[in-house]
């Protein structure tokens, strides 16, 4: 789950940490915010704990209630383990109304009947502005369950002074991004150069091993079926992509403490900062601390390909949840969020890459770094569509810790890829099977 460097609140975000709307606690100190006043209708909408985007979503919410007269609307923190916390109040039916949600957590909570369809209140000129894999994240065959908010992916960042004496100069342009090979020919030299290693991956969670899965569809192959359910692992395409991930490892060009289940926080950012490596593979979280810590010492480039192009699906989508007393009401405050007026201010405030496809790094004015986040929106379009429809899945979430168990096995050698392959569909079998 993305975070941001802690910022002090505005009495606005604290009422917001609070669980409660800041036009809500006006109105119920007048006398108006009970159901007993005139029936007022009450919406809570769950937010990760990042100060900017509470703030950002308070100023929507005060501006949806100022629409709707009779209503209020809470902005909530997601507290604890996502999916512990989300069921534990979907059992009690005091879910929130709207979530903020992952595409990797979508698809479990879709297909169990805990979103609510809400294609009649999403304007139809919507879909127009999304790509196919950025819709694909919510719609399914029998309604809209999510509409995408934000995005972030995967560029290569480097450290300018070891490449100028490694005498290389970075791609700059998707048609010339690194391929396989050509990256660790430039890794062994930066390896050199650092004495350490030469690059790292941005895992920053155990959950978050699925931002590996680009390397994988790169190679021309998949983690599920065209039909989005079937393990495609075993193929000489994905296992191929696993020998290129334990090549890392076993060529000392990463550090094994940098693996996808290695933990919380950002290992690869860590050791970029401190000079262990002199490349990473990350998103954009990472550029706040590189300007304070390493100022002008810092570039980038597209994220690495070979046969194909592909990048980490980050970002979340908005969804209605069955609690919700007020679905359709709910649903007009996610179209509103997901509006590309909105859309394009949450991502200038909270320095977020837009979800819709007619929001560029100028229409946005990013406060720093235009030229570097241009980069980012450029780089989703390369997330493939069969990617996301995997990510999105029903099974997604199991698939992922399975993902997880035996891709770190392959990379740390104690399984060859064929071994780590062989026994991760096995593993992936028994979870689409039930």
């Amino acid at each position: 789950m993305p975070t941001r460097p802690p910022t002090q609140l505005a009495r606005r975000g604290f009422l917001a940490l609070a669980g409660i709307s800041l036009t809500g606690a006006l109105a119920a100190c007048a006398g108006q915010g009970t159901a007993a006043s005139g029936g007022t209708k009450h919406i809570r909408l769950s937010t990760w704990n990042i100060p900017t985007d509470i703030t950002s979503y308070q100023s929507i919410a005060e501006e949806f209630v100022a629409k709707h007269p009779g209503t209020s609307v809470a902005v909530e923190v997601t507290t604890g383990q996502f999916h512990q916390w989300f069921i534990t109040r979907l059992a009690a039916d005091l879910a929130p109304d709207v979530i903020r949600i992952t595409p990797q957590q979508i698809g479990r909570y879709a297909a169990n009947g805990s979103l609510v369809d809400i294609s009649g209140s999403i304007p139809a000129d919507y879909r127009k502005d999304y790509s196919a894999p950025f819709w694909a994240i919510g719609a399914r065959e029998d309604g809209i369950y999510g509409v995408f908010q934000h995005t972030d992916n995967f560029i290569t960042y480097y450290n300018r002074e070891v490449m100028e004496k490694v005498g290389v100069t970075p791609p700059s342009t998707l048609a010339d991004a690194w391929t396989w090979d050509e990256f660790l020919e430039v890794a062994k030299e930066v390896k050199q150069v650092t004495g350490k290693y030469a690059f790292g991956y941005g895992w920053s969670s155990p959950d978050t091993a699925y931002r590996w899965l680009p390397l994988i569809y790169q190679n021309g192959g998949s983690f599920l079926g065209d039909d989005g359910l079937t393990p495609s692992m075993d193929s000489d395409e994905a296992v191929e992509a696993l020998a290129f991930g334990r090549k890392w490892y076993a060529e000392g060009l990463a550090t094994t403490g940098n693996i996808s289940k290695s933990g919380g926080g950002d290992v690869s950012r860590n050791l970029f900062l401190t000079g262990q490596i002199g490349m990473m593979l990350n998103n954009p979280e990472s550029i706040v601390q590189l300007d304070s810590d390493m100022r002008d010492n810092w570039g980038t480039a597209p994220m690495i390909r070979n046969v194909g192009e592909a990048s980490d699906l980050g970002g979340n989508a908005l969804a209605v949840t069955k609690s919700s007393k007020h679905p359709e009401l709910a649903a007009e405050l996610v179209a509103m969020i997901t509006s590309r007026s909105k859309m394009r201010q949450f991502c200038h405030d909270g320095n977020w890459l837009p979800a819709r496809q007619s929001l560029d790094a100028a229409d946005i004015g990013y406060k720093a770094h235009t030229e570097t986040m241009q980069r980012f929106i450029d780089q989703g379009t390369t997330i493939p569509l069969s990617m996301v429809k995997a990510e999105s899945g029903q099974y997604f979430s199991s698939l992922n810790a399975v993902f997880a168990d035996y891709l770190d096995l392959c990379l740390l050698g104690q399984l060859s890829p064929k071994e780590a392959s062989n026994q991760m569909m096995e593993a992936m079998r028994s979870v689409t099977a039930n």
